[in-house]
C-alpha cells in the first residue's frame, strides 16, 4: 500500500493534500475555540466584543465555512472535468496562500468579522480543490489500486486533521492575544503545500469541450441527472453526505463537551485527537478488507458501529477517560464506513463525468455540513441542551439512518453490480 507513495504525481498530492488539510483545520479549530471560549470567564476581549460571537457562537464560523461548497461545488466541478485536475491543484493551493494572509491580518487587527470573512474564504478555496483531489485519484492510480490509495488519502487526511486541530487547541490557548504569530505559521504551511503540489505531473482533462456554465442551480441539477438510473450511486452520495452532517455537528458538540468538562483548549483538541486515530485504524482495516473490490457491508456497519460509540457515555457522561474511548471507537467505526462510500463515488462514474460527480458528492456533502450549524445552534442555544444529550441523540440519529444503508450490502449480496462502470 504505501508503494503507492512512491509514485511521484500521487505522492506529491497526498502531501499536498495533508499538508492543505492540517492548515484547514489548525485554522479553523482555532476559530471555534475562540467561539467556544465565550462561555468561560476570561475570553480575548476583542471576541467577547463582537455580537456575532454572541449570538452565533461555534454555528457562525461552522456554517461560512460549509457555505462557499454548496454555492461553488456544482460549478468547480464541471471545471475539473473541463481543464486538467492537476492545474486546479496548483491553482488552490497558491489560493490558500493568500487567504492565510488573510488570516494574518484578521489577528493583527484583531477583528472577528474579518476573521469571519476569512473563514469564508478558506472555504471557497477548498470548494475549488475539493472535486479535482478526488476525481484525480483513480487518474493517478488506477482501478486496482482506488480502494487502497483512498486508504492513504483517508488515513492522511485523518492524520492533518488530528493533528491540525491538537495544533489549533495549542495555539488558542498558548498565542492568546498574541494570535497573528499563528497567523505566520498558517501562511508557511501554505507556501509548503503549494511547493509539494508543483511535483505533480500534469494530466490531460476529461473533457475539455464541456460547456462551462455559472449558474450553480442549474448546473447542480445537471449533475444530479448525471446519476440517474444509478440507485447505488444516488445512496451512495447521499450517505456520504448524511455522515459529514453528522461528523460535523459531533466536531462541534466534543468542542463544547470539553468546554463543559472544564478542559483546556489544548486538552478539548486531544479529543478529537483519539477520533482521528480511529480513523486511521478504521481506514487501514478497511482497505485490507475491501483489497481491490468495495466491501459493501463496512458501510451500514461503520454506522452502527458508530451509533453504539456514542451510547457509551451514558455509563459515566462526565468521565474524560470513557470519552477518549468513545471517541477513538467512533473514529474508527468512521473509518471502516468512508472507504467503501469514497470508492463507490469514484469508481461508478465513467471518465467523462467523475469530476462533475466529484463535484455533486462534494456539494451535498457540505449540504450536510452547513445543516450541522443550524442544528448545533438549535440543540444549544435553542433547546438548550447539555452537550450529553446532544452526543447521545446524535449517535441515536445515525443509528436510525444506518438501516436505509443495508440496501447497499443488499445490491451486493443479489449480484447488482456496485465496481466501477467505466
Amino acid at each position: 500500500m504505501l508503494a503507492l507513495l512512491k509514485r511521484r504525481s500521487f505522492g506529491a498530492m497526498t502531501a499536498s493534500q495533508f499538508l492543505g488539510a492540517f492548515n484547514d483545520n489548525a485554522f479553523k479549530a482555532l476559530v471555534l475555540f475562540l467561539a467556544a471560549s465565550l462561555s468561560k470567564d476570561n475570553p480575548l476581549p476583542w471576541v467577547d466584543r463582537s455580537s456575532l460571537a454572541h449570538t452565533f457562537g461555534q454555528a457562525l464560523p461552522h456554517t461560512l465555512f460549509a457555505l462557499p461548497f454548496v454555492l461553488l461545488g456544482p460549478l468547480t466541478g464541471v471545471l475539473a472535468d473541463r481543464i486538467s485536475k492537476t492545474r486546479i491543484v496548483w491553482w488552490a493551493n497558491a489560493m490558500e496562500i493568500g487567504v492565510m494572509a488573510c488570516a494574518c491580518f484578521a489577528f493583527t487587527a484583531q477583528v472577528y468579522e474579518l476573521l469571519m470573512v476569512t473563514v469564508f474564504l478558506m472555504g471557497a478555496q477548498s470548494a475549488l480543490f475539493g472535486p479535482a483531489k478526488y476525481g484525480i485519484i483513480k487518474e493517478l492510480v488506477g482501478e486496482k489500486d482506488l480502494a487502497k490509495a483512498n486508504s492513504l488519502i483517508q488515513a492522511s487526511t485523518m492524520l492533518a486533521i488530528l493533528s491540525g486541530t491538537v495544533v489549533g487547541g495549542i495555539f488558542a490557548q498558548s498565542f492568546g492575544g498574541q494570535l497573528w504569530q499563528a497567523g505566520v505559521a498558517y501562511v508557511v504551511f501554505a507556501a509548503l503545500g503549494w511547493a509539494v503540489s508543483l511535483r505533480m505531473q500534469r494530466t490531460p482533462p476529461a473533457d475539455p469541450e464541456r460547456k462551462q456554465t455559472y449558474n450553480p442551480v442549474t448546473t447542480f441539477i445537471s449533475h444530479c441527472s448525471a446519476v440517474e438510473g444509478d440507485k447505488v450511486l444516488r445512496l451512495a452520495i447521499l450517505s456520504s453526505s448524511f455522515f459529514y452532517m453528522m461528523a460535523a455537528l459531533f466536531m462541534q458538540i466534543v468542542i463544547a463537551y470539553g468546554t463543559w468538562l472544564g478542559l483546556p483548549e489544548a486538552s478539548t483538541a486531544t479529543l478529537h485527537a483519539m477520533t482521528g486515530l480511529g480513523v486511521i485504524t478504521g481506514a487501514w482495516m478497511s482497505g485490507r478488507i475491501s483489497g481491490g473490490g468495495v466491501a459493501a457491508f463496512l458501510i451500514p456497519t461503520g454506522l452502527f458501529g458508530l451509533a453504539a460509540s456514542t451510547f457509551l457515555m451514558l455509563l459515566s457522561p462526565e468521565s474524560v477517560p470513557l470519552l477518549r474511548v468513545s471517541l477513538f471507537c467512533m473514529g474508527l467505526s468512521s473509518g471502516l464506513f468512508t472507504i467503501p462510500i469514497r470508492c463507490l463515488i469514484q469508481g461508478r462514474p465513467k471518465s467523462a463525468r467523475r469530476g462533475s460527480i466529484q463535484g455533486l458528492a462534494e456539494v451535498m456533502d457540505f449540504m450536510g455540513i452547513l445543516l450541522a450549524g443550524p442544528l448545533f445552534y438549535l440543540g444549544e442555544k435553542v433547546l438548550r441542551c447539555t452537550p450529553v444529550t446532544m452526543y447521545v441523540t446524535a449517535g441515536a440519529t445515525v443509528a436510525v439512518y444506518a438501516t436505509f444503508t443495508v440496501r447497499l450490502r443488499t445490491a451486493q449480496m443479489s449480484g447488482e453490480s456496485i465496481e466501477a462502470v467505466d
